[in-house]
């Protein structure tokens, strides 16, 4: 088995969730007496400083300070990397660009999950950078040729600020849950034929119950896919 690199800490919340499905998927996926695990390099990031940098549209900043890290995950052993956050894809050129090995695109096994499961009008929920931006919307629509809907209104708002005013800082409220339904409920409305939570965030506070349509959480599909490609890398 090959070695998974998670730049983590893009928030720390997410960061338990990663570990924790990485080593029970693997666990899954492979024999034996329940004791083997996987091979992981985790390193954490500084968020306050990277999310200080998105405010400011620093993007190259960003994408400079996770190259950094990327690299760092390199020398320790990783053979690809993985961010494990959303939003920070937004400099995945400039990543890419400054680190010579492979990163998991987050963007891109959701798609490939979603084509899977048939879909073709897909509701997105993330911060207001994912939502808003190109880095996801436009390479679900262009790359995958899916329909994509983003929360508008006040949906927009509730979800963005939900994330850095409590889910970041690992503060889940039943009134907050409440709201990211109702978000859910007006995507399916709109013609969503499933949810992607597009923040590694959002499903440490919605489950599937939330939705009346298949929720596809972006933390759980990204690391089973690192433990996918892990184990087909000879």
């Amino acid at each position: 088995m090959k070695t998974i690199g998670i730049v983590g800490g893009i928030a720390w919340p997410s960061s338990l969730v990663y570990y924790k499905t990485i080593n029970e998927y693997y666990k899954s996926k492979t024999q034996g007496n329940g004791l083997q695990t996987p091979n992981i390099v985790l390193i954490q990031t500084n968020f306050a400083v990277i999310e200080q940098a998105q405010a400011e549209g620093r993007w190259d900043e960003v994408g400079r300070l996770l190259a950094v890290e990327a690299k760092k995950l390199k020398a320790a052993g990783a053979d690809f990397f993985l961010l494990a956050c959303n939003t920070v894809h937004t400099a995945d050129h400039y990543i890419t660009n400054n680190v010579d090995y492979p990163i998991l695109h987050i963007v891109d096994v959701t798609a490939q999950r979603a084509i899977q499961q048939g879909f073709k009008t897909v509701g997105l929920l993330g911060s207001r950078y994912t939502m808003s931006g190109t880095y996801f919307v436009g390479r679900l629509e262009k790359k995958y040729n899916l329909n994509v809907l983003v929360a508008n209104g006040p949906h927009e708002a509730n979800v963005h600020n939900a994330l850095y005013h409590e889910l970041a800082k690992n503060i889940f409220l039943p009134e907050t849950r409440e709201k990211f339904k109702a978000a859910i409920a007006d995507l399916v409305a709109r013609g969503a034929e499933a949810i992607i939570l597009g923040c590694t965030e959002f499903g440490m506070l919605v489950h599937a119950e939330d939705s009346e349509v298949p929720i596809i959480d972006t933390s759980i599909v990204h690391a089973e896919a690192a433990v996918d490609l892990a184990l087909s890398l000879n």
